[in-house]
């Protein structure tokens, strides 16, 4: 059985990424772990827990993926597979009962705040930024009451959906063309 380590949790577009990769390179028996960032997925693959990474490198609106760059920098690793996903974004509240103008804070990746600057600042200006560390966590957090009911989330229908939100916005990303570069990789 293969072990494939990604970043983010379930419903995150590594997630998505890891799985369709797997299935194009026709592995089948494969174990997926969520592993949040770049850096638990090289800790990860240097105590052999998992075989691959999978992690996201460079966004087509937002360039390089600075956590993946700062993780792998001077680390000898091979790319098994290339994979480029369109992302789109969607904008969730907590429940239907939260008024959108009562909203006061997105909380979101850097990447995913990055590629939906331009439209958060047309229809969301009222909203200030909050940076945490994964899409889906961040829908998690949102149903679980970590954030309070006056933040919204950028993420993935998928997880959005899975986790009971209610949708305010789909395709919220700048450009209808927003994609990410994926890598599978191990090390040397």
């Amino acid at each position: 059985m293969e072990k494939i380590g990604y970043m983010g949790i379930a419903g995150s577009f590594s997630e998505i990424a890891a799985i369709d990769m797997a299935g194009q390179m026709d592995m089948k028996e494969v174990e997926y772990e969520p592993l949040v960032c770049a850096m638990n997925i090289l800790k990860a693959l240097e105590e052999g827990k998992i075989s691959y990474g999978v992690l996201a490198v460079k966004n087509s609106t937002a360039g390089p993926v600075s956590e993946f760059v700062k993780a792998f920098e001077g680390v000898s690793y091979e790319v098994v597979k290339e994979y480029v996903l369109p992302i789109h974004h969607c904008l969730f509240k907590k429940s239907g009962e939260v008024r959108i103008e009562d909203l006061k804070i997105v909380a979101s990746h850097p990447q995913a705040l990055k590629q939906t600057e331009g439209n958060r600042k047309a229809f969301f200006s009222h909203m200030k930024e909050q940076a945490i560390e994964d899409t889906a966590i961040g829908a998690e957090w949102l149903a679980v009451g970590k954030l309070d009911e006056d933040t919204a989330v950028i993420c993935s229908k998928k997880a959005g959906e899975s986790w009971g939100l209610d949708l305010i916005r789909e395709n919220i990303e700048d450009s209808a063309d927003n994609k990410t570069t994926f890598w599978m990789l191990r090390l040397k």
